[in-house]
């Protein structure tokens, strides 16, 4: 599905609200399956964003492993999850809108 993204943390540390404001939001395509990530050494729930202008389908932000989705409320909804960046772990979440 077409989504807007906004991530709520940058490295495991919270971005305050009105400086998420006026940060950009990632538009994409919200991708969420399971897969093997071999840096956990399990299958992992994956939500990824892919880029949805070229057609190959690119990251634009770290892939959420572990998602979680927290809530929906009509075209907005939260996910939660961990990003795995040069090799360390950081807790992430994304407000997301339907677009």
């Amino acid at each position: 599905m077409k989504v807007e993204v906004q991530p709520v943390y940058e490295k495991g540390k919270g971005i305050r609200a009105r400086e998420r404001a006026s940060m950009p939001k990632y538009r994409g395509l919200l991708r969420v399956h399971e897969q093997r990530v071999h840096e956990l050494g399990r299958i992992a729930t994956i939500a990824a964003l892919v880029s949805s202008t070229d057609g190959t389908e690119q990251p634009l932000l770290p892939s959420l492993h572990d998602a979680n989705l927290l809530y929906v409320n009509g075209t907005q909804l939260r996910l939660r999850g961990v990003e795995l960046v040069d090799e360390v772990q950081y807790a992430q979440t994304w407000d997301v809108k339907v677009v």
